[in-house]
């Protein structure tokens, strides 16, 4: 039953947010092949972060904030774009390793990530917040020492727990990690608060969110050396921040 719930509020947080046309690329689920430079470009996703990158359940498509940016730096480019949904934990790797050209979904900008491939300008100011069963007391990043605490394995979630002296309960995605807060299995769960905002609203008054924990910048990340990707991708971010 509480597995049902949970796919239930994720599934009505992605209908509620739905509405962004059927001209986005179908999901691929498949392992990542190679690919070469002169076919179409690649952006891999983890669909799960309203409103940067979600699964648009009326049309079965990846869209969102972050799926438009880069939609608009293609075109920009002049070359097809091409989504790929991908764990969290590959997104980097994949760029990296030249089996795909972009990567996006609320990914916040840290130095330890820029090694490895360039991020745009910040095109967001977000952070990340615990959600909670709402008839249990608020955590904080002190209580959560004594808590069962879920995160997304490899997002900035799970590094900052453990940076704090947290070993979390660790999914592939948040989805699973909310099946176990409602099953009673963990007693919060730490992630990007405003997917999580829309998550508790759609509860029913059942979850709750707590203010916001941390302050993240969010990019897009670009295969590194590429710098005619990143100029189209931030000339696309500043003319939507000059608007």
């Amino acid at each position: 039953m509480f597995k049902s719930i949970a796919h239930c509020a994720i599934i009505l947080l992605c209908a509620a947010l739905a509405g962004c046309g059927r001209d986005a690329a179908p999901a691929n689920d498949a392992k990542m092949p190679e690919r070469s430079d002169d076919g179409p470009l690649v952006l891999v996703v983890m669909p799960e972060l309203p409103p940067y990158a979600y699964l648009d359940t009326n049309t079965g498509v990846i869209c969102g904030i972050d799926i438009d940016i880069v939609k608009a730096a293609a075109a920009r480019l002049r070359r097809p774009l091409e989504i790929r949904r991908v764990p969290f934990a590959d997104m980097i790797p994949s760029v990296k390793d030249h089996k795909a050209d972009f990567a996006a979904g609320a990914i916040t900008i840290t130095e330890g990530r820029s090694r490895n491939v360039d991020f745009s300008i910040p095109y967001a100011e977000e952070g990340s917040a615990f959600i909670y069963r709402a008839d249990e007391p608020m955590p904080t990043m002190v209580r959560a020492e004594g808590l069962r605490v879920g995160a997304v394995e490899s997002m900035t979630h799970d590094f900052y727990l453990t940076r704090h002296g947290i070993d979390p309960f660790r999914y592939t995605a948040i989805e699973q990690a909310m099946e176990a807060l409602l099953a009673r299995k963990i007693d919060t769960v730490f992630y990007d608060r405003p997917a999580l905002v829309e998550i508790a609203r759609m509860s029913g008054g059942k979850l709750a969110v707590t203010p916001r924990e941390t302050r993240e910048n969010y990019g897009i990340v670009v295969r590194k050396g590429r710098k005619d990707y990143l100029d189209a991708v931030n000339a696309v971010i500043r003319e939507r921040k000059a608007k």
